[in-house]
């Protein structure tokens, strides 16, 4: 115990000697994952509108009219042992009557003295296959369906979708890995310059014949608590922020986007480690150099 309170007691004079260096690798940890934090929870917010748009994309087989009870059974059978398509739902001639009259609050058949809509079938499909790219190739499938007259669902909003959650991960992987990289940076030339300051101490340690771990664990020992502070910081602003906005508009619909703890502790505990690696560069490269 005596021994890791030493080591302690020298990761914070080591700090303290490179005081500003270190402050700022605690100020950009700390802006890096309240920005990666915040980003975070914004994709699984954007996450799930987007399931919710996808939720309401279905495609419509529109069927002939001519097709007997038998015929159009078995377009159901084949329908749903086509790969990627969950269930299908048929929809009758009055069925779709009765759905336009809902929409457009006429009767067809008062208007134009019969009834043109097609039966058709509903088409609900797997969640992993509603993207543009399965959903096209499930209908290329269905149109070849004999007594299949054509095949409808909403290509536009299905692309856009699709585009928007393309660039959307482009940017945050991007932002984010800048970010973390930024903060390596910063963390590694901290303990860099505390290695310089303690380069003496460093030789003399040498001369008694200290290992090289031993000399290396109080610089990791600051790392790791640079990044636990910035992490620790970042994860009470967001707290903080998400907590007073509930309060502020209250809203109980906001209450859903609070997070759990554990997000909290992710963030310190990546932060962490985050430090650590960064320090585990800085000190294989001058501790090597010191003890070589």
């Amino acid at each position: 115990m005596r021994r890791f309170f030493f080591l302690l007691r020298e990761a914070f004079s080591g700090l303290g000697r490179a005081k500003l260096s270190a402050s700022f690798s605690v100020i950009m940890v700390t802006l890096s994952f309240t920005l990666l934090g915040s980003f975070y929870l914004t994709s699984v917010q954007a996450e799930k509108f987007l399931d919710y748009l996808k939720s309401k994309v279905e495609v419509e087989a529109f069927l002939s009219d001519s097709l007997s009870a038998q015929q159009v059974r078995d377009i159901r059978s084949q329908l749903v042992s086509t790969r990627g398509i969950a269930s299908v739902q048929f929809v009758s001639k009055d069925e779709a009557a009765e759905i336009f009259k809902r929409e457009f609050g006429q009767d067809i058949k008062t208007v134009l003295d019969f009834n043109p809509l097609p039966a058709s079938y509903r088409i609900f499909l797997r969640d992993s296959y509603k993207n543009s790219r399965d959903v096209a190739a499930i209908t290329a499938k269905v149109g070849k369906i004999s007594g299949v007259e054509s095949v409808k669902y909403r290509k536009i909003l299905l692309t856009l979708i699709d585009r928007r959650v393309r660039l959307f991960y482009g940017i945050l992987i991007g932002f984010g890995g800048a970010l973390i990289l930024l903060s390596i940076f910063l963390v590694y030339n901290s303990m860099r310059l505390a290695i310089s300051y303690k380069k003496r101490i460093i030789d003399t340690m040498k001369l008694v014949g200290a290992s090289r771990s031993f000399v290396r664990m109080p610089f990791l020992l600051g790392g790791m608590i640079q990044g636990f502070t910035g992490g620790l910081i970042a994860s009470g602003a967001i707290y903080g922020v998400l907590h007073a906005a509930v309060v502020l508009l209250q809203e109980n619909i906001l209450v859903e986007v609070l997070p759990k703890p554990e997000f909290y502790a992710a963030i310190v505990g990546i932060a962490t480690m985050l430090g650590l690696f960064s320090t585990l560069i800085a000190t294989r490269r001058y501790i090597k150099e010191g003890l070589s």
